[in-house]
């Protein structure tokens, strides 16, 4: 910890993954939503306004200077009423499970990583699969955020809910959220070892068959893991061993103790969602690319399924997609494979996750993104002085 200046202490922070680190920040613990109102009204000088979440995005949100907002005290179930459960922004999405269980509810659909907080999850559109289940930003009904200004906004579909339930934290920090929920179900989870040829080909039969599927392919055995959730009644007895990578086997439990899966081994990722009428192809010209450059490459691409939605920047509006994801250790540099990879996937129609490494520029976006230009009248509006924007956002946003 460094200090510079009369009373302000300096921290180092760095991401989940390390591969953005901010040596000199200072880090803000507001302790409700009034406090975190007033901090952003006189927030004056040099650096963005950014909350923290987890880190666990791999592009810059976050810059050495900037003041970081911890907001780990807005953390909790708020209500729960006419199938809509209200969390402080600041909750875990793994902490939400154990909160809905008591009311005999769940979430409709969750990823397999459960570190993010519900703030972060939503601004990013971060997403499980699914036929016809969406993100969890596609869940929400409503949402409270400060805005540059340090007033307080209640947004619903009444209002500009399509805006920021995909807003990067570039209108305001989230400070609630009101989501769909649904009654609890337990999940039985499937996995099998196939090879690529078979997978594919049972690849749409398994998506109308199961709740949920995906799967995962393995450059250097070129081989596919292959990933099933059924809903089951809730199980007296779960069975949550935890499935090690590429075991076959099968688990069971409550929905939120299936969903997740252990990920110890840090990494960054690129994902893009494709028009699931091109994703497979899509997946099959990733495959040939790495077969031929990065053949002994042990980290696997991840295929997923989910719905469209209405969200202005999100990378799912409009229609069904897939999603292709892209990963490496969090040591190794990953330039040369997202090089390699990022042009496919750009090329079958992808936007990319805004969470995950890509090399878009703002000229991209204005081609992918039909609704950018009101999106950004509406950041200009909110956030006058720009307090929400970071070097790498600006050049994105400004």
């Amino acid at each position: 910890m460094a200090c510079f200046g009369a009373g302000v202490q300096l921290v180092s922070w760095q991401n989940w993954s390390g591969n953005v680190r901010c040596p000199r920040s200072r880090i803000e613990r507001p302790s409700d939503v009034n406090a975190l109102a007033k901090l952003i009204h006189a927030h004056r000088g040099s650096g963005a306004l950014r909350a923290l979440g987890s880190g666990h995005s791999f592009v810059p949100f976050w810059a050495d200077g900037d003041t970081l907002l911890d907001l780990s005290a807005l953390s909790g179930l708020q209500a729960v009423a006419d199938g809509v459960a209200r969390f402080s922004a600041g909750t875990p999405l793994h902490a939400i499970g154990p909160m809905l269980a008591p009311h005999d509810l769940a979430l409709v659909n969750m990823g397999d990583i459960d570190r993010q907080t519900l703030a972060g999850a939503v601004a990013t559109g971060t997403h499980g699969t699914g036929r016809g289940l969406g993100s969890l930003s596609s869940a929400v009904e409503a949402l409270e955020l400060v805005d540059g200004s340090g007033r307080i906004h209640r947004v619903d579909a009444d209002g500009a809910l399509d805006a920021a339930r995909v807003g990067l934290g570039l209108l305001g920090v989230m400070t609630a959220i009101e989501i769909r929920v649904i009654p609890a179900y337990g999940l039985l989870e499937r996995n099998q070892r196939e090879s690529v040829e078979h997978c594919l080909e049972q690849f749409d039969s398994r998506l109308e068959q199961h709740r949920h599927h995906e799967f995962w392919w393995v450059p250097k055995l070129d081989v596919c893991i292959s990933k099933t959730l059924d809903s089951i009644a809730m199980p007296e007895e779960p069975r949550l061993d935890e499935l090690p990578f590429g075991a076959e086997g099968e688990r069971w439990g409550a929905s939120w103790q299936v969903f997740p899966s252990v990920r110890d081994l840090k990494f960054n990722e690129m994902e893009y969602a494709i028009p699931a009428t091109a994703g497979l192809d899509c997946f099959r010209a990733v495959r040939r690319c790495m077969l031929e450059q990065f053949p002994k490459l042990f980290w696997p691409v991840e295929y997923r399924i989910l719905a469209g939605d209405a969200g202005w920047l999100s990378p799912t509006a409009g229609g069904e997609v897939a999603t292709v994801s892209i990963h490496l250790a969090a040591e190794e540099d990953p330039t040369a494979l997202f090089a390699a990879v990022e042009p496919i996937l750009r090329d079958h129609g992808g936007r990319p996750h805004w969470g995950k490494r890509h090399t878009l520029a703002r000229a991209d976006l204005e081609a992918l993104y039909p609704r950018l230009a009101d999106f950004l009248a509406l950041r200009r509006e909110w956030d006058p002085d720009d307090r929400f924007l970071t070097g790498y956002l600006a050049e994105l946003f400004l």
